[in-house]
């Protein structure tokens, strides 16, 4: 069995330590993947442009001013996984492209959970809003448990590239919709 730690566990922004009024609460991003400078950092998820079209400024995770922007709207991110424990057979799809949810949330691997530390978060933050970005989530008994543990304001519609959106629709568009009306 091999652990699969988070790849932001060391990073000093892993969880915020700012004031926040918004939390986005995603799934897992595994140590030893595509190495990104903040939570949904890949290319391929649209969080950013979203954000940034939300508070009317560029919000971009490479760009220096980041934190500070994420400090100024009071936007925090952090993921419900902090670690996952499987089959060294298992690493390749974990860790490899696509970082699909079925991949960790299943019998199959074992996980370490951040509710208490999230739960922390929303006592320190009392405007504190919660949005989870894992979309309808997991029907796993045990996820769904731990994630009923956290009050969540909302539940965004995934901004993952994987995401379905009814079909003929502008996926940023119809996305864009949903966290408008949630944000406000």
């Amino acid at each position: 069995m091999k652990t699969i730690k988070h790849q932001l566990l060391i990073n000093q922004n892993y969880i915020p330590s700012w004031d926040i009024n918004y939390l986005l609460v995603g799934t897992f991003n595994p140590s030893g993947g595509e190495q990104v400078n903040y939570y949904y950092g890949r290319k391929t998820n649209m969080t950013w442009k979203l954000i940034s079209t939300i508070f009317g400024e560029e919000i971009n995770p490479n760009n220096s001013n980041f934190i500070g922007l994420l400090k100024k709207h009071k936007i925090g991110c952090i993921d419900l996984i902090s670690s996952v424990t499987c089959d060294e057979a298992k690493i390749p799809q974990i860790i490899g492209n696509g970082y699909s949810d079925s991949k960790i949330i299943n019998k199959k691997v074992t996980r370490e959970y951040n509710t208490a530390i999230i739960n922390q978060l929303s006592k320190s933050n009392p405007n504190l809003k919660i949005f989870s970005t894992w979309g309808k989530g997991s029907n796993l008994k045990e996820w769904r448990l731990e994630s009923e543990k956290i009050k969540i304001n909302s539940n965004l519609l995934s901004p993952s590239k994987a995401a379905r959106v009814p079909k003929g629709v502008n996926k940023f568009d119809y996305v864009l919709r949903d966290w408008q009306l949630k944000f406000n």
